[in-house]
């Protein structure tokens, strides 16, 4: 099995297909892509439907089984000019999910209300898949790297799923600082993730 690499650039781990079509041309003919992002789409929708972490565990633990490689899971992140999903119901060939994670926490204000109103959907939906990436990524562990094991591989799974809670409350409180502090949490909890098991 190749060695597999998170796809988040600086360390962001953190997919919002609300389409599985019209993907980079370079994925098109990607089998292994997108059949790992089939797989992403089939857990973010147990999320959205409210399922519970067991039923989330069962899908993760599942998908692992079938030996999909971590790294094309992670491609939802990408933008979708380099084979993501893309943010929003139609996203912008230079719109990504990773992308967009960090322009929330870019500024300590957040976003406007306006835009919090207009874009509420999507930004659950980016909040929901993340949670759904946390699970997926669960099972995916490997081997102990400088001294940071299982134990600090599920503990930033978990501050991933708790900082994409908190970021749902806030959107829907139209918090624009508690949505940039919650986008923050997320990046950074994949970003120490990253500094350790990406290398």
């Amino acid at each position: 099995m190749k060695r597999y690499l998170f796809s988040l650039s600086a360390g962001v781990a953190l997919a919002l297909a609300f389409t599985a079509v019209g993907v980079a041309r370079d994925d098109e003919d990607d089998k292994d892509t997108i059949a790992a992002r089939k797989d992403v789409l089939d857990v973010l929708k147990a999320v959205e439907s409210g399922k519970g972490d067991k039923d989330l565990e069962n899908l993760a633990a599942g998908i692992k089984k079938k030996d999909v490689e971590l790294n094309n899971l992670m491609k939802v992140y990408k933008n979708k000019d380099k084979g993501g999903l893309g943010y929003g119901v139609k996203p912008d060939a230079k719109s990504g999910v990773e992308s967009k994670i960090i322009e929330l926490q870019r500024n300590a204000r957040g976003p406007a209300v306006a835009t919090l109103k207009k874009e509420k959907n999507d930004l659950i939906k980016l909040a929901q898949l993340n949670i759904a990436m946390s699970e997926i990524a669960r099972p995916h562990f490997q081997k102990p790297m400088e001294g940071k094991g299982k134990k600090d591989w599920d503990k930033w799974l978990d501050d991933q799923k708790a900082a994409s809670k908190e970021l749902i409350e806030a959107v829907k409180k139209e918090d624009g600082k508690g949505v940039a502090k919650a986008a923050k949490e997320l990046l950074n909890s994949c970003t120490e993730c990253h500094s350790i098991f990406r290398k």
